[in-house]
């Protein structure tokens, strides 16, 4: 079958027929094309379940309501990119004008020479002082919110495991509930015909 005669969407919301499943089962442990679509329709299923609820509006709002008025600081970034230019070319002219009056540079001194050895134990002593602090900052910083997205998902999974569990051993105790029901039947009717 090719793989345009699957309905995927029916697939991941569990909604396709059992034989019909597993015919598409088959056909995603041989084909990655549909194996990334169905991963990609998962991923878009758990995206929108994370949305939040919002109630529906109670009246519609037209373009005359002030709500559509936008405030100062978004009208600010409307401007239009020329007057954007003189803004940017005006704060420069005045910070290199402030800076040449107000500050004085002192004049340059004599080059001091370094001992190249020195400077160099120096550079390797700092940067094994900070390099491990600055490595796990950024390995923190690039790895908590996958870490944390995991235990979420972790969490999620845990509590879907504990729910099927729990509706497993249902199943089992109703099914051990009638077969002690059928054995007794057994029994009672062996009892009343006088077998043993």
């Amino acid at each position: 079958m090719p793989c345009a005669d699957f309905d995927w969407k029916g697939f991941v919301l569990q909604e396709a027929a059992p034989a019909e499943r597993r015919a598409m089962e088959e056909h995603l442990k041989t084909c990655a094309a549909c194996r990334r679509e169905v991963d990609a329709l998962g991923l878009t299923l758990v995206a929108v379940r994370q949305l939040p609820q919002q109630p529906i509006p109670r009246r519609l709002a037209f373009v005359s309501d002030p709500v559509f008025e936008l405030p100062w600081w978004k009208r600010l970034w409307r401007m239009p990119a020329p007057a954007w230019g003189f803004a940017t070319a005006a704060l420069l002219v005045a910070a290199v004008a402030l800076y040449g009056t107000l500050i004085r540079v002192p004049p340059p001194q004599a080059a001091v020479q370094a001992d190249p050895a020195a400077v160099e134990r120096a550079v390797q002593a700092e940067l094994e002082r900070r390099l491990p602090a600055a490595v796990e900052a950024a390995v923190r910083t690039q790895l908590g919110p996958a870490v944390s997205q995991l235990e979420a998902r972790l969490a999620a999974f845990e509590q879907k495991a504990e729910q099927q569990r729990r509706a497993d051993l249902r199943d089992v105790t109703a099914a051990f509930e009638l077969l002690q029901k059928r054995i007794n039947n057994v029994y009672l009717a062996s009892a009343h015909y006088g077998g043993d």
